[in-house]
Parts: C-alpha cells; sequence; structure tokens
C-alpha cells in the first residue's frame, strides 16, 4: 500500500474530493500549521458528515491531507480516487476529482 493510498484511507475517497479546496487552503495557509488552525475545518467536517461522531479524527483527517498536499501527492490522490473500484465512490465524486485535476496549475 503507497503512502497517498494510506493517506486516503485516512481521510476518506469522497471526502478529500468533497474538501479538496478546504485542505488546500489550509495546507498552504502557513508553514506550520497548529491545532487551532485546523478547528474551524475541523468542526465543518464534523457537522456535515453524520457519520462522524469525534472531532479528534476529523483532526486526523486534516493532518492526512495536509500530508498529501506538502508533499506534493494532490494529483497522485486523485488519480487514485479516479481509479477506485469501490461502490461509494460516486461517478460524481469521480467527475469531481477528474476536474480539479485539469484545473490544477501542476
Amino acid at each position: 500500500m503507497s503512502t497517498v493510498d494510506w493517506a486516503l484511507r485516512s481521510i476518506g475517497k469522497t471526502n478529500f474530493v468533497e474538501y479538496f479546496e478546504d485542505y488546500k487552503e489550509l495546507a498552504f495557509s502557513k508553514e506550520k500549521i497548529t491545532r487551532s488552525d485546523k478547528m474551524p475545518l475541523a468542526k465543518k467536517l464534523l457537522e456535515n458528515n453524520p457519520n462522524a461522531s469525534k472531532l479528534s479524527g476529523q483532526l486526523i483527517r486534516i493532518s492526512s491531507a495536509i500530508g498529501i498536499f506538502k508533499n506534493g501527492w494532490e494529483v497522485e490522490a486523485l488519480k487514485e480516487v479516479i481509479a477506485s473500484k469501490h461502490p461509494s465512490i460516486t461517478k460524481d465524486i469521480k467527475a469531481k476529482a477528474m476536474t480539479l485535476i485539469s484545473n490544477s496549475t501542476y
């Protein structure tokens, strides 16, 4: 299992695509990102996900996503989402991932 796949499992492929811009913005907001920097997004993720129950889980998600961006793996991660055969990855999510790749400045 690749490091990108491992990080995507921590985040959730659908979640990574749906909140791609939020994760990207936070990842590049400053050099050292603190827990308090992550808290507004963590609260947003918790509120928007009926299956989420803990803020700590959202903070783990955010840290994994920041790792993807800081390492420059976001296009690879989006390609993994597109290639996924998992039934929870809808055509809409794959289409959004394709759009994110085509709109990227990499």
